[in-house]
């Protein structure tokens, strides 16, 4: 991987070819190539190499250069894509005009999902309770947010880690988002919650109007606390819909036992820790962590 590119090459052109699935590519490189004393040692790893090590690398790579200097020709090489890049945007604008004169509404969907601005009034969607309401868990109260709110923004999807039936996470009136079904909005993750949280990071940080949801027990938060953590950090407005939050969960046993997990989230920066404990909270909660796109929020 240090000096092989025409392989590289190669074996990214082969991995190109192949359409109908994934391919892995595994490259081999010496951490710290070039620096004639601490190559291919742990000092490279965690540590700046200094000034002398700086100067005696230089010198093995062949690199007569000022600090931050970048040759021409390699800028040049670097910039070849900036005016096919403008004539594909310009091409795209050209085409979406074109589209907007067509479908008035399908584009103004669109144009809000890529600009983030929600739809005027879309709170007025969620459930009011009464003390006169039934009493529920919040679990089902929050499947019918859930469901309020997918009806009135068009860019809210989500899922859960194989427990849609116990989170209660289920978008009623969408099937299964797949390859083949993209207008659907129900995300069936599987077992695999850090994949879930990472899945969701992405969706939203693709575009502002992309608001995901993704469930699973409080507990297994364990799992994806590296994804929730960036979320955090990454300012990705994710809602995490955490069920069985309780201490005194039956027959799962202490394994499935939340103990530590509020305090822990409530210490995080910027995560919004939501425990609502009715109707009306559970929708305030909904309504603040659809707002907040820039902090994620967990409901327990």
């Amino acid at each position: 991987g240090n000096t092989g590119y025409d392989e590289i090459r190669a074996a990214i052109k082969e991995a190109k070819a192949v359409t109908d699935k994934p391919t892995m590519i595994k490259v081999t490189t010496t951490i710290g190539f070039g620096s004639p004393n601490k190559a291919n040692s742990y000092s490279v790893h965690g540590s700046a190499l200094g000034a002398k090590e700086v100067e005696a690398t230089r010198s093995n790579l062949g690199w007569p250069y000022e600090p931050f200097h970048v040759p021409e020709d390699v800028k040049s090489h670097w910039s070849r894509h900036v005016p096919e890049g403008a004539a594909l945007e310009a091409g795209w604008n050209t085409k979406f005009a074109e589209y907007e004169k067509k479908y008035p509404e399908e584009a103004a969907e669109l144009k809000s999902i890529i600009t983030g601005e929600l739809p005027a009034g879309w709170e007025k969607a969620l459930p009011t309770y009464t003390p006169e309401s039934p009493a529920d868990a919040t679990r089902n109260l929050s499947q019918q947010n859930l469901n309020a709110l997918a009806k009135v923004l068009p860019g809210f999807l989500g899922g859960s880690a194989d427990l849609a039936s116990s989170n209660m996470t289920l978008l009623k009136m969408f099937g299964d988002f797949q390859k083949n079904t993209p207008e659907e909005r129900n995300l069936r993750f599987g077992v695999r919650e850090h994949g879930m949280g990472a899945i969701c990071n992405g969706i939203a940080l693709h575009s502002q109007g992309l608001i995901p949801y993704c469930a699973t027990f409080f507990v297994f938060t364990d799992y994806m606390r590296g994804a929730m953590r960036i979320s955090a950090l990454s300012e990705a407005g994710v809602i995490y819909v955490m069920t069985h939050d309780s201490i005194g969960l039956g027959e799962d046993g202490p394994t499935h036992q939340p103990i530590e997990h509020l305090a822990s989230f409530r210490a995080m920066p910027n995560i919004l820790m939501f425990r609502p404990a009715d109707g009306n909270e559970t929708a305030g909660a909904y309504k603040v962590a659809v707002l907040k796109r820039k902090t994620p929020s967990i409901l327990a």
